[in-house]
């Protein structure tokens, strides 16, 4: 009994210390910048939570310039349709957000414009499932995109799209996340579409498609077969819009 009564003297005297030592740095600042001013710092720490707080919330801009861009685009290939590609840019998004927080490949997989993120998009999955990370997108809602940018070379064209988006966001490893209120930001994707193989520059070629049962990479983008295996590659179609990369830019 005399031990616990010991205990709680000691966890009461540290407290007390604790107290003690907190009052004196208060007052040696109060002293030392004025009752009115140290007033003045909480409010502007205060403050600077509050602005933190509005602008994670507040609409975020897209960042393009479609009028430049989608002429030479159309020119290039006349069946363009931009709102088809923003629907693109969209469902490929929320398979990937669905993935992410259900840790399952099972929706990039279902979507077949995300053929090639599919090896980076397994090793994000495979890496948050050894960490027990828990990661949520809730009411997501899109509002702009614009296209960024437009490449044409080397028998590759090349469609960067900027998209402004929001949703309610949880990070288990993130405990001071806003997860009570609407996160609004912004993502950039980019899409490949190679319009004559021949030409293609391979040290230029920024992705590779990977053989489903060994792993390796194929060495060519229109490859039937596993020159490492063997195994039958059903050849993914690159003469339509795929997107090859996607980024959250807004932080």
């Amino acid at each position: 009994m005399s031990f616990i009564f010991g205990l709680l003297g000691g966890l009461i005297g540290i407290i007390l210390a604790v107290v003690i030592i907190i009052l004196i740095i208060y007052i040696s600042v109060r002293r030392y910048v004025g009752g009115v001013e140290l007033k003045q710092l909480f409010r502007a720490a205060k403050n600077v939570k509050d602005i933190k707080r509005q602008e994670y919330s507040r609409e975020k801009q897209v960042n393009g310039m479609t009028r430049v861009y989608e002429p030479q685009i159309i020119e290039d290939f006349s069946d363009f349709n931009k709102s088809l590609l923003y629907n693109v840019v969209e469902k490929g998004l929320t398979s990937i957000f669905n993935a992410i927080e259900n840790k399952s490949m099972k929706y990039v997989k279902e979507n077949k414009d995300l053929k090639l993120l599919e090896p980076e998009l397994e090793e994000y999955i495979n890496d948050i499932k050894n960490r027990e990370m828990d990661i949520s997108y809730d009411g997501i809602k899109f509002h702009n995109h614009a296209i960024k940018k437009y490449e044409k070379i080397d028998g590759m064209a090349t469609i960067t799209i900027s998209s402004t988006v929001e949703y309610y966001y949880k990070n288990s490893e993130n405990k001071n996340n806003y997860s009570d209120i609407k996160k609004q930001t912004r993502y950039t994707t980019k899409f490949v579409y190679i319009y004559d193989d021949q030409k293609l520059d391979p040290s230029k070629i920024s992705f590779a498609i990977n053989c489903p049962n060994c792993g390796a990479p194929l060495k060519s983008v229109g490859a039937g077969e596993c020159s490492y295996c063997g195994t039958y590659v059903e050849p993914v179609n690159l003469k339509s819009w795929k997107m090859l990369s996607y980024k959250e830019d807004y932080d």
